[in-house]
């Protein structure tokens, strides 16, 4: 039988399942507040329009050391569908949500489903879960904006697609595209290059390459590069002993902030000449120095970093590069060393400017997305190593999820929010996502119970700093 008829994944989805464990699951949440909605066309939506995706009608199984993906016999939206018609209270709604988050997801069923609470006080609450391997952020960003329509009147127009993995051309085209990366396009190395001696150092080695011929030289370089970056990234140490560094236990808490206009950050981010994110990254900085439980000389002494998520869409080759409008993953991720021992924002963003501009050239993120496409193939031994394909467990992470930048409708009905939790990948100990829709800025927490943090609290620390900071821009 063929690899297409087997449907075996692609390795860079596959990675996120060899990556998980029980006590944390690679799952992403999406919460919309959505006014009027009902359960029969919600029923109906989701078999016209969400199951035109070929893959949710798939769910992946272990086949042969590896994944594969399995068309479900018994497909039916209905038994990815709950109804809950409790009128959640707006002190309930957070509960019930920390409730579902806990929950694993069926194994023997395509790992997504939705949550229905139309009598929830302020609007009807539609809660979506699915698993990393399905797509990431920036992908189900782009599919829902798809689903999502300007008016209610209207009917989603460009939607669904295929259900092609050929393992095989991914694999030849990576191949390619690694040997373009190293050898250049032309010119493969010399089958007779002699290699240096076990002893030679990288110096005495970068010296022997210079004196090869232009092309072979540069190989070199380009290979010792890779080298070096793979080496330094794999050696980096985990972070300081904390709170937030004990072991996860599965059990989730979360919690959302009220919105405040994307502008404002984006206007005192322009006026620092900075990112928007590393505006957002001094303020969990802010909140993160109260909740790790440390000394102030134990913070003087701290390394606490922050995993960014990072689309490599853009550095990869068409042929490996899933389409934004296809369900798929593309992300990579780099580490921030935060200034948690910074005394004020200003000191906090441009300490956190100066680490970024640092990384700037760094292939953290293409090599965190090639490792996490290589764990799919590796030994359960490897496989199974703490944190793998991740080199050390970060303190915290930040991811985002852009929507829409107006208004939109699903299924006729008003989007009024729109908000996500991104998993605790690489088990940071919290994780914060920036939720963009309708040109407001909401953030959320997600943190395991082990951590002990009052998530309420941290958030509210986040958004006190990031007022503090926009007031303080607007003033000057």
């Amino acid at each position: 039988m063929s690899q297409q008829a087997l449907h075996l994944m692609l390795p860079a989805d596959a990675g996120w399942l060899a990556a998980e464990r029980p006590e944390n699951p690679l799952v992403t949440t999406v919460l919309l507040r959505v006014q009027g909605l009902t359960a029969a066309r919600l029923r109906e939506f989701l078999h016209v329009y969400w199951g035109a995706w070929e893959r949710f009608r798939f769910r992946p199984e272990p086949y042969a050391g590896y994944w594969r993906w399995q068309e479900s016999a018994d497909f039916d939206v209905r038994q990815h569908l709950d109804i809950v018609l409790d009128r959640f209270t707006a002190p309930q709604q957070q509960p019930w949500i920390n409730t579902v988050i806990s929950q694993p997801l069926p194994i023997y069923r395509p790992l997504w489903k939705f949550w229905l609470a139309p009598n929830a006080v302020g609007g009807g609450l539609l809660l979506i879960r699915i698993h990393h391997c399905y797509a990431d952020s920036a992908s189900l960003a782009q599919l829902l904006e798809q689903l999502f329509t300007a008016s209610p009147q209207q009917h989603p127009v460009l939607y669904g697609a295929a259900h092609p993995a050929d393992l095989e051309r991914w694999l030849q085209c990576a191949k390619n595209w690694l040997s373009e990366r190293v050898f250049g396009a032309e010119s493969p190395p010399p089958e007779n290059a002699e290699s240096p001696p076990p002893e030679t150092d990288a110096v005495q080695t970068a010296a022997a390459a210079g004196q090869l011929p232009g092309t072979f030289s540069s190989s070199a370089a380009t290979a010792l590069e890779l080298a070096g970056q793979l080496g330094s990234y794999l050696a980096q140490p985990d972070d300081s002993p904390s709170n937030l560094s004990r072991p996860l236990t599965g059990q989730r808490q979360c919690c959302w902030s009220a919105a405040i206009p994307d502008a404002r950050l984006q206007a005192a981010a322009q006026t620092l000449g900075v990112s928007s994110r590393d505006v957002l990254a001094a303020c969990i900085t802010a909140a993160l120095q109260a909740q790790l439980g440390l000394s102030p000389q134990a913070l003087e002494q701290a390394q606490i970093n922050l995993l960014l998520p990072v689309d490599v869409r853009s550095q990869l080759p068409a042929s490996l590069r899933p389409a934004l409008s296809e369900p798929g993953n593309g992300s990579g991720s780099e580490r921030l060393l935060l200034p948690i021992d910074g005394d004020s924002f200003v000191e906090r963003v441009y300490r956190i400017k100066q680490e970024v501009r640092r990384l700037r050239d760094s292939l953290q993120p293409l090599l965190t997305w090639g490792l996490t496409a290589c764990s799919g193939f590796l030994p359960e031994m490897i496989k199974q190593t703490p944190l793998w394909p991740f080199a050390a467990r970060p303190s915290a992470a930040l991811a985002s999820f852009d929507g829409a930048g107006v208004v939109r409708y699903l299924a006729g009905c008003r989007v009024d929010e729109l908000v996500a939790w991104s998993p605790q990948v690489a088990d940071a100990g919290v994780s914060v996502t920036a939720c963009r829709y309708a040109g407001q800025l909401r953030l959320t927490v997600v943190a395991d119970h082990s951590a002990n943090l009052d998530v309420q609290r941290f958030q509210s620390d986040c958004m006190v700093a990031l007022t503090q900071a926009l007031a303080s821009q607007l003033d000057n």
